[in-house]
């Protein structure tokens, strides 16, 4: 398993790299990554409406989009306190983007399951699919994800998966990441710079 991992990072680390020595001056502040072309932010889900989700839905509105699940016992739940906290400081700029919350879990997350998790903040809407939809979307975005057995939970598995904001900008490019950890207010400012 941790081969399957080494190799999934391997690609996204290379690229990363890549970026980071590539920055100057004027590059990214900490936590935040400048993402090159392999980064492709191509996705056909649905929404925890119900509702047809593509790329192409929210052209020409930034996105800011998060990986995860809705059984995540702590680094979810922080992540998404980080995004909703973010958008609080943007104050009426959160108007022009759309935060995503796309899962991992294509077996557990159903529309309704992540319209139940995400009610603590209507702005983030979630999204979610057949597994080879959502395997494609990771894909694109370079994004690990792993299911991984609990044997002594009732749960059964859990999933071992990336935790990073990916920022796509109003033609749909992929732009930055930034580290699930920084600051709000940090994220937010950053954020601001594309809207």
């Amino acid at each position: 398993m941790i081969m399957n991992q080494l190799r999934t990072w391997l690609p996204l680390g290379a690229a990363l790299l890549l970026t980071l020595s590539a920055c100057g001056e004027s590059g990214p502040v900490p936590g935040e990554i400048t993402l090159t072309d392999a980064f492709v932010a191509d996705f056909e889900l649905i929404d925890h409406h119900g509702e047809p989700a593509t790329d192409e839905r929210f052209e020409g509105k930034p996105m800011l989009i998060y990986f995860g699940f809705s059984s995540c016992p702590d680094v979810c739940p922080a992540s998404l306190s980080v995004l909703s906290a973010s958008l609080d400081a943007m104050g009426k700029k959160a108007d022009l983007i759309q935060p995503l919350f796309i899962t991992v879990d294509a077996e557990r997350d159903t529309p309704e399951k992540l319209r139940q998790h995400l009610s603590f903040d209507d702005r983030i809407l979630g999204l979610t699919g057949d597994a080879e939809a959502l395997e494609q979307a990771r894909q694109n975005l370079r994004v690990f994800a792993a299911k991984v057995p609990l044997d002594d939970s009732a749960l059964g598995y859990t999933m071992d998966h990336q935790s990073l904001f990916f920022l796509i900008d109003r033609q749909g490019s992929a732009v930055r990441a930034f580290d699930d950890g920084m600051d709000p207010k940090a994220l937010a400012q950053a954020v601001e710079r594309w809207l």
